[in-house]
């Protein structure tokens, strides 16, 4: 009986584990059929261009489609990426993406692809600090609680010490974010 059950048990694991995988590969695919099967390609086109995908994106879509019969119109998606890939690949959207930590697809290799970079790369330095002024601020307040709890001298002045050094990194990460911010692009 022990055996059955741990059979059993095994085999509903394994297919909760294969419906998870089910799930997760069935978003690989750029689209769904019923989104190729209506698909207006130029609308496609311009909104991957929105999102930054790259030109290779229609080859994904080809892929998605051929299962229900669809070849996308790649003229028309192309029309429609063109359209809006290109104020995708503009300094501000570069700074703005890279300030958020999105990642950058490859779509402005046509469009001045170096100068993008260089505003993207600024813009994850921002997301890097940003993110590393953050973690101080929380070790600070955890410091903070520690202190409070600290029960012998000893640990309330290595506490302090800790709580000023970290007010002085904190400090340091505010001046390069303000330096660093001083350069977005206009």
């Amino acid at each position: 009986m022990r055996k059955l059950l741990l059979r059993s048990t095994s085999f509903r694991a394994a297919g909760v584990h294969g419906l998870l995988w089910a799930v997760l590969l069935s978003g690989c695919a750029s689209m769904s059929p019923e989104q190729c099967l209506k698909a207006d390609w130029y609308e496609r086109g311009r909104l991957d261009g929105t999102f930054g995908e790259p030109e290779t994106r229609l080859d994904a879509h080809r892929e998605a489609c051929a299962e229900v019969g669809v070849v996308p119109d790649a003229a028309l998606w192309r029309q429609g990426w063109l359209e809006t890939v290109r104020r995708y690949c503009t300094p501000r959207h570069a700074w703005a993406i890279g300030t958020e930590g999105r990642s950058y697809q490859g779509a402005c290799r046509d469009f001045d692809e170096p100068g993008f970079l260089r505003w993207y790369r600024a813009g994850k330095d921002v997301y890097k600090t940003r993110s590393e002024r953050d973690a101080r601020q929380r070790e600070i307040e955890q410091a903070e609680k520690d202190l409070q709890k600290a029960t012998t001298p000893e640990q309330r002045k290595q506490l302090r010490e800790r709580i000023r050094s970290l007010d002085e990194e904190q400090a340091r990460l505010r001046r390069l974010l303000d330096a660093q911010m001083s350069g977005a692009p206009q």
